[in-house]
C-alpha cells in the first residue's frame, strides 16, 4: 500500500503569493492561481499512485486553497483512496 503525507502548511506556502499577502495573516492571504493550478495538477498526478493519505495542519486551509483541497479529496476518495487526517495535539 502507497502512502502519502500531505502537510496543509506545505500546500500554504506552495501557493501563497508572497507579495501581495499580508505577513502573519493567514485569513488574508491572496494566492498565486498559476502556482495553484501547478500545485493542486501534481498532487492529483501524484494520489493517482497512492492508496491513502495522511493530511497535517489542517488549520492551514484557507480560502482558496481550502476549495481546491476539497475537490482533490472528493476526486481522491472517489477513486477508492483512503483519507487520514491527523488531530492536532492539544495545546498545553
Amino acid at each position: 500500500m502507497r502512502h502519502y503525507v500531505l502537510s496543509c502548511e506545505w500546500l500554504y506556502n506552495k501557493c501563497l503569493d508572497h507579495h501581495l499577502s499580508p505577513p502573519a495573516n493567514r485569513e488574508a492571504a491572496v494566492f498565486d492561481e498559476e502556482a495553484m493550478r501547478l500545485v493542486f495538477d501534481q498532487l492529483d498526478d501524484r494520489l493517482r499512485e497512492t492508496e491513502a493519505v495522511r493530511v497535517t495542519s489542517m488549520e492551514w486551509l484557507v480560502g482558496d486553497i481550502r476549495l481546491e483541497f476539497g475537490t482533490l479529496m472528493r476526486a481522491f476518495r472517489g477513486r477508492g483512496g483512503r483519507v487520514e487526517i491527523e488531530k492536532d495535539p492539544p495545546v498545553k
